[in-house]
């Protein structure tokens, strides 16, 4: 890539990175109910307030732009990027931090309280062993310092847009998008690859079933898979999976829910 063409699209990347005026906050988050419910490994799926979240919500079709995984305190006393600890740079909240891919910036690991004014989804994977768990965790954070992979974005946007003028999209389940290297990594592919190494299932593929299979009552899928490549998983996948449970840590269930104490007015709250 020439210099004139980096510059050209660091122009670009900045002012697709700019908020966004049209932003809807569907619910405040009660970040101390929110910091006792998560824990390390869940997925936290992000609606971004950014341009790029954006044009990301449109091609993938869903709320959701951007994907963290959430690992507590286990970098708490370790050593950040710039040479610090992470309870040095970000005191108590070192203790609830998400590692995460940015455009821009890369892979890092930064607050969960960044996004007390955003839309936000806990994912939680069911039944995944403890020693696997661990591993996808440490997998993460080993990512740590890597580069964005802006190209992938751009692969995954074409392969949406190839379902409108074509029946049949061009790339096959293991098709490797982006620039496909041990350096560069999108928010969503890199939390993917992690829960794959151990063979964990997201969003794979169906074998098609024949007349002799016996539907397995253990498996959610009714049938054999086949993994899809990490780099073709988005943000929303993980909110579609049958494997990842919804969170709702808003309703803890510590008080009943008076839902007709919420309204505004009586009128709204019985309409016809």
């Amino acid at each position: 890539m020439s210099s004139f063409s980096r510059y050209l699209r660091k122009i670009v990347l900045t002012k697709l990175d700019r908020p966004s005026r049209h932003y809807q906050q569907r619910a405040y988050n009660n970040v101390e109910k929110l910091y006792k419910v998560v824990k390390p490994g869940d997925v936290v799926l992000v609606e971004g307030r950014s341009e790029m979240s954006r044009i990301i919500k449109l091609f993938s079709s869903s709320h959701w732009s951007h994907a963290a995984l959430y690992v507590g305190d286990y970098l708490k006393n370790k050593l950040a990027l710039d040479g610090k600890p992470y309870k040095f740079s970000y005191g108590e909240n070192s203790n609830h931090l998400v590692v995460e891919a940015y455009s821009g910036k890369g892979v890092v690991a930064e607050p969960l309280e960044k996004y007390k004014d955003h839309n936000i989804r806990l994912c939680r994977p069911f039944g995944i062993r403890p020693e696997d768990l661990k591993q996808v965790i440490q997998t993460v954070i080993n990512r740590l310092g890597m580069h964005y992979d802006d190209q992938n974005i751009l692969d995954i946007a074409m392969m949406a847009l190839q379902t409108i003028w074509r029946r049949e999209s061009t790339y096959t389940t293991k098709a490797c998008l982006g620039n496909c290297n041990d350096f560069e990594v999108i928010c969503s592919g890199m939390i993917a690859q992690a829960f794959q190494s151990v063979g964990y299932p997201i969003v794979p593929e169906l074998l098609p079933p024949t007349d002799g299979d016996a539907y397995d009552v253990n498996n959610p899928y009714g049938g054999g898979l086949i993994m899809r490549h990490y780099s073709q998983i988005t943000p929303k996948d993980f909110d579609l999976s049958p494997n990842f449970e919804i969170i709702k840590y808003n309703l803890d269930g510590s008080v009943p829910f008076d839902y007709k104490s919420l309204w505004s007015s009586a009128s709204d709250s019985l309409q016809q």
